[in-house]
C-alpha cells in the first residue's frame, strides 16, 4: 500500500536534517576539535529525526465527511423547521415585553 506524499515528504526531510545534524557533529569534532560537538548533534539528530517521524501520520489527509457540507459551499444549513417562523415571532413579542420596546410591524 502507498503512502502519500506529504508523510514521505516529512520522513525525508526529518532524515536529511539529521544527517545534516550528523555531518556537522563529525565535522565540529574531528576537523575543529570542539569536545562535545558530536554528543550535541547527535541529540539534535536523534531529537529532529524523531520530531519528523512523529509529525508525518498528522500530514494525511482527512477523508471526506459525506454528512457535512463543505463550509461556503451552496446552502447554509438546512431549512428550519414548519414552527420555527411562528417561534421566532412569539419570542421577539416575549423579549420586547422584557425591554418595554415595540416589535417593529
Amino acid at each position: 500500500m502507498a503512502q502519500p506524499a506529504a508523510p514521505r515528504r516529512m520522513r525525508t526531510a526529518g532524515a536529511a536534517v539529521a544527517a545534516g545534524h550528523l555531518v556537522l557533529g563529525a565535522i565540529g569534532s574531528v576537523v575543529l576539535a570542539v569536545p562535545g560537538a558530536m554528543l550535541f548533534f547527535g541529540l539534535c539528530a536523534a531529537l529532529s529525526l524523531g520530531l519528523a517521524l512523529v509529525a508525518a501520520p498528522l500530514l494525511r489527509p482527512r477523508p471526506p465527511d459525506d454528512d457535512e457540507p463543505p463550509p461556503g459551499g451552496p446552502g447554509a444549513g438546512p431549512e428550519p423547521p414548519p414552527w420555527w417562523p411562528e417561534f421566532e415571532r412569539d419570542f421577539r413579542d416575549w423579549a420586547a415585553q422584557r425591554t418595554g420596546e415595540r416589535t417593529p410591524a
